[in-house]
């Protein structure tokens, strides 16, 4: 049984560093302007700097990196988490239907989801390359035509 391994897109850590920038100025500048003391603003601006470089530089790392995907002939397999490690599987005869989210320029930012919905809940996949997106959509349809039930 051949098993095909994925990883998230790198291309979208740096996007969300640069999504989690661009909050970051935005709510400063929100506090700035609305909030009359300026020790509240201090206090708020000092938070938010140390949150966004908790997220930007040791977590998303982490978590980007203990993302991992894997493919058979029956079933596609999801591994994550930083502090709490989850372990998803689902059969592909078990997949009602799927949805594929790309963004514009997905090539280059790295948001392209699938999401498996199963009877009871749903699998989804994200940050993935383009190309690896569009594989295990491939695989899933395929083995869905070949397994016990016809999809046209």
């Amino acid at each position: 049984m051949k098993q095909y391994e994925y990883e998230p897109d790198r291309h979208c850590l740096s996007t969300m560093r640069l999504l989690i920038t661009a909050a970051v100025v935005i709510i400063i500048f929100a506090a700035k302007y609305f909030i009359p003391l300026e020790n509240v603003v201090f206090i708020i601006v000092v938070s938010v700097i140390a949150i966004a470089i908790f997220e930007m530089f040791i977590h998303l790392p982490m978590y980007f990196s203990s993302i991992k995907y894997s493919a058979t002939e029956t079933e596609v397999s999801k591994s994550s988490g930083v502090f709490i490690k989850v372990h998803q599987s689902v059969r592909y005869s078990s997949i009602q239907y799927t949805t594929i989210i790309s963004s514009p320029f997905s090539q280059y930012t790295g948001f392209n989801f699938i999401i498996f919905f199963v009877y009871g809940g749903q699998l989804r996949l994200l940050f993935l390359k383009q190309s690896d997106a569009q594989e295990i959509i491939k695989l899933s349809g395929s083995i869905s035509v070949k397994g016990d039930r016809h999809v046209p």
